[in-house]
């Protein structure tokens, strides 16, 4: 896996990058925020702001577990 270095400031394009790079079909926001190095806190909000955009789709897969991809177009 080809692991995307960001400066402080993660952008929406770096974030949407790294779930199209993953080996996954979906991703958590642990696994973002890991593969970025930022808080998963940050990672989780700013999923949930791609998927009010609607650039990402969201499912829980139990209370505690949310994935996260981007639908192909």
């Amino acid at each position: 896996m080809n692991t995307i270095r960001f400066m402080k400031e993660t952008t929406d394009g770096g974030i949407l990058g790294v779930i199209r790079e993953s080996e996954f079909p979906a991703v958590t926001a642990r696994w973002v925020a890991d593969t970025l190095g930022i808080e998963r806190p940050s990672a989780h909000r700013r999923l949930e702001e791609l998927h009010e955009d609607g650039a990402v789709e969201r499912g829980k897969l139990s209370p505690r577990v949310v994935i996260w991809w981007i639908l192909e177009e």
